[in-house]
């Protein structure tokens, strides 16, 4: 066969070898861990019930063909115990994803698992279902993982502890942004590693690299090994600001890039399929806890008002969360057996006066719920009517740690009373970022201490009892029949690998309770 009737097949071949390699930028292999191989995106588990939860892997080949994978569960770590196993084929379409739901299993049970592959094994992970009967709950909460700006200490940290029922991961998992080009200089001194692709990511692949590229952190994979996760996406998985109806600035077919979000997402995170490929769900701890996991981005979030000025605000037709997913939440926790209602939510719920601190930038306000004045009046007063309380709302996005009293309105003399609390229905828990920037990276420090002193004065913020502006790291909130109490952890710092921390603060507020107070610090 001569040269030119080769070129033909050379052209098969070299596309072949292309189109496998399609799912990811080519850049993300050289941030691989070979040692692990077919598994370097380790392994994770996620949405536990009494007796399931979701196990997940992902093999990192280079090839089109179908693959099957085993898969087995036990009651001990090495394995010798097996309660369930079985094999799973995948396919290209995924990436390759493998994701089990796992059934039939033991209420409030610790297992281990791993999957094999040509011989092969993943590294056996840890994870646990929820449990019916008992007395005490602890989540660990995080938010805002920005891969650019530090380490992952503090997901170092949870992968160590021994101590967690499952960890709520309540948005902005990764960011789809490309390399930082410019910015505060104090900032930019803070970027540690770059983004790939060095783009905004709006395809498939791009998703999916970036997605690769945080699994590939070794802290962040640790932790995944060793607890459930329950996730809920905020704006930054799909774009900034993100709405139903579009970003803050579109770059490509919003309801394709939407789609393409959602499918990267779920084929990455350990979270139940659903054919609407919604993250809005519920979990039960017994008769202690309810756990509600909210959408406020795709599901129903109208777009933001210009400014406080906008005739539209305070419209009962804007929506944050829409009124099919509202309906669902006020009907469960109505409905609801258990001592303790917890919302994973994504942005402030509590209404917050920053008006001293951020004059010039009405957006940061309007992309809280103060920017959805209408739907979260309509829900206190459900909350009030039906003499709802013990409700926990647990929050991202700030990047910053805070603690509320949970009121209809803290400015109203005949809502609430910050002395007696009267008005208060429970406590609003903030976590801080595990990097993302926070006040102390972008302004000098004398900066931070006043926007503090200004969001802490009474006239200002009533209800706001704990406030953190310059720390990384993340929460956990504990509970039981008598008590919810929140734990902030700090990282001692967030340029190199190092998860130092140190519990800097603790709040909580007793069941049936009127004020949030002090609390004896966690025991870590």
């Amino acid at each position: 066969m001569n040269a030119y009737r080769l070129l033909p097949f050379l052209f098969l071949w070299c596309f072949a070898k292309t189109n496998a390699q399609s799912w990811y930028h080519p850049e993300l292999k050289a941030l691989g861990a070979p040692e692990l191989a077919p598994f370097e995106f380790g392994v994770a588990s996620g949405d536990p019930l009494p007796d399931a939860v979701v196990i997940w892997t992902k093999l990192f080949l280079d090839t089109d063909k179908p693959q099957s994978v085993t898969w087995e569960m036990a009651t001990d770590s090495l394995l010798h115990q097996v309660v369930q196993s079985g094999e799973q084929a995948t396919y290209r379409n995924s990436a390759f994803t493998v994701k089990v739901d796992v059934r039939g299993l033991t209420p409030g049970t610790t297992y281990y698992y791993r999957f094999g592959h040509g011989g092969k094994y993943s590294p056996v992970g840890r994870t646990r279902t929820a449990s019916q009967n008992a007395e005490l709950l602890r989540l660990a909460v995080v938010s805002c993982a920005d891969y650019q700006n530090g380490y992952f200490n503090a997901f170092g940290h949870i992968a160590k502890r021994n101590d967690l029922d499952a960890v709520l991961h309540l948005g902005d998992y990764i960011y789809e942004g490309g390399v930082w080009r410019g910015g505060p200089r104090k900032m930019m001194r803070n970027r540690v590693r770059e983004h790939v692709p060095d783009k905004t990511c709006t395809e498939l692949v791009d998703y999916r690299t970036r997605y690769g590229q945080y699994r590939l952190d070794p802290q962040l994979r640790e932790a995944h090994r060793m607890h459930p996760f329950i996730v809920i996406w905020d704006d930054h998985e799909i774009a900034n600001n993100a709405t139903v109806d579009g970003p803050e600035r579109a770059t490509a077919d919003w309801e394709t890039r939407k789609a393409t979000a959602k499918q990267a997402y779920f084929e990455w995170m350990p979270i139940r399929e659903n054919p609407e490929r919604s993250i809005v769900r519920s979990f039960s701890f017994g008769n202690l806890a309810e756990l509600w996991m909210l959408d406020g981005r795709l599901e129903g979030r109208s777009k933001q008002a210009v400014g406080f000025d906008d005739p539209s605000l305070n419209s009962p037709d804007r929506h944050m969360l829409g009124t099919q997913q509202t309906d669902w939440l006020l009907n469960g926790m109505a409905a609801s057996k258990a001592k303790w209602q917890i919302i994973g939510n994504q942005v402030i719920f509590s209404q917050l006066n920053d008006s001293k601190v951020f004059d010039r930038r009405p957006s940061v306000r309007l992309d809280r719920w103060d920017g959805y004045p209408a739907e979260r009046q309509s829900i206190f007063d459900f909350i009030y009517k039906n003499n709802l309380k013990n409700i926990v709302v647990v929050t991202g996005d700030v990047h910053t740690s805070w603690a509320f009293e949970l009121t209809g309105n803290p400015d109203d003399p005949n809502v609430y009373d910050p002395k007696t609390g009267k008005g208060v229905v429970g406590a609003e828990f903030v976590t801080p970022s595990v990097t993302s920037f926070n006040f102390d990276d972008v302004v000098p420090r004398f900066i931070t201490v006043e926007a503090k002193r200004r969001f802490k004065k009474r006239k200002n913020n009533p209800h706001l009892r704990y406030l953190d502006l310059n720390h990384h790291g993340y929460l956990t909130v504990t509970l039981t029949q008598e008590q919810a109490q929140a734990d902030w952890f700090f990282v001692k710092r967030k340029d190199q690998v190092d998860d130092r921390v140190k519990n800097r603060a603790s709040r909580r507020i007793l069941a049936d309770g009127k004020q949030v107070e002090k609390a004896k610090r966690g025991v870590r």
